[in-house]
């Protein structure tokens, strides 16, 4: 099938990507590709088609759409972090651009739209083990705006036969995920690590994560291309839940440079406990397992060292 991939050059989305590749799809990256280079698909460059555009031009979109079976929508413009105290970002830069998004998809023939929602935030404050039957009930803006998001995608459903599928992810993790933004503590703690700085870990042993590696995640999102009519929900998780003092240990133990740690109070914005039930979306992917969050973080950090290697000798040429 051709699949229009949006923000297809950031962190899941590019895993995504190369999955759809591999598995023999025509992909098309939107992106905004500063300086006409891929951030983190050069390696497909000339396999697959990059679309420079953004998001909320009109224009952009509809020229992206032409001649696609399936969209998948990665595109984010904030994090929990830094749509708690401007929640008007959320409307204007995410919810408003979605809803063009689906309105312009569907009057394309667009036959699905798959949408990377958050499992950390729309169900809000729930403990114990969370399945998709559960009531969501966010508290900050950034997971009011993901429901709402996926609300809006039923409407389209029901009001233009658009199908649809959402993929609620736990905390995603791993290679090329962005260590400057304030999302991904795993990725923001390396960062901290290779420029020395001391890392702040905010909560203790009641503050739980499902992490979940992104080459997992991508994997499992391939589910809505062998069933394009049905809609449906579905978490994307480990299934385990890890507190921020365990992922600190694992940490210590894997991460071969020695690093400062202060441990500060938990944030209003961050939700205590993510444990999501995988089995929904496992149930089709049949001997299926999760790479173990060791090994994970092992990887994460091999790529992040070799990633700064070669910007140090690109420097020093």
């Amino acid at each position: 099938m051709n699949i229009l991939v949006l923000g297809g050059d950031g962190f899941i989305g590019s895993h995504f990507a190369d999955q759809a590749y591999s598995d023999g799809h025509g992909v098309t990256i939107f992106d905004r590709f500063q300086y006409d280079r891929s951030n983190n698909l050069e390696h497909l460059r000339g396999k697959v088609h990059f679309f420079p555009g953004e998001f909320g031009n009109r224009e952009n979109l509809q020229n992206a759409l032409k001649n696609q079976d399936i969209v998948y929508h990665f595109i984010s413009a904030t994090t929990p972090a830094t749509s708690w105290n401007d929640p008007y970002i959320e409307i204007d830069e995410n919810l408003r651009h979605s809803v063009l998004l689906f309105e312009l998809a569907a009057e394309q023939g667009i036959k699905k739209i798959v949408y990377c929602s958050s499992g950390g935030t729309v169900y809000g404050r729930k403990r114990g083990l969370i399945n998709e039957e559960s009531l969501p009930n966010p508290f900050s803006p950034y997971g009011i705006c993901k429901l709402a998001t996926e609300y809006f995608l039923n409407y389209f459903h029901q009001r233009n036969n658009i199908a649809f599928d959402i993929y609620r992810i736990g905390n995603a993790y791993g290679p090329r995920q962005s260590m400057k933004t304030p999302q991904g503590v795993i990725a923001v703690w390396m960062g901290n690590i290779l420029r020395d700085d001391e890392i702040f870990v905010y909560g203790d042993n009641d503050a739980l994560r499902d992490y979940v590696y992104v080459k997992d995640v991508a994997l499992l999102m391939t589910h809505s291309l062998n069933d394009i009519s049905g809609s449906d929900v579905y978490n994307i998780s480990s299934g385990h839940g890890v507190s921020i003092l365990q992922l600190l240990d694992i940490f210590k133990s894997v991460i071969d440079k020695p690093f400062k740690h202060t441990i500060q109070p938990a944030r209003k914005f961050d939700n205590p406990s993510v444990i999501l039930d995988h089995s929904k979306i496992t149930s089709h992917f049949p001997g299926f397992k999760y790479q173990e969050l060791e090994a994970g973080i092992m990887n994460t950090w091999l790529f992040v060292k070799n990633s700064q290697n070669k910007k140090l000798c690109h420097v020093s040429v």
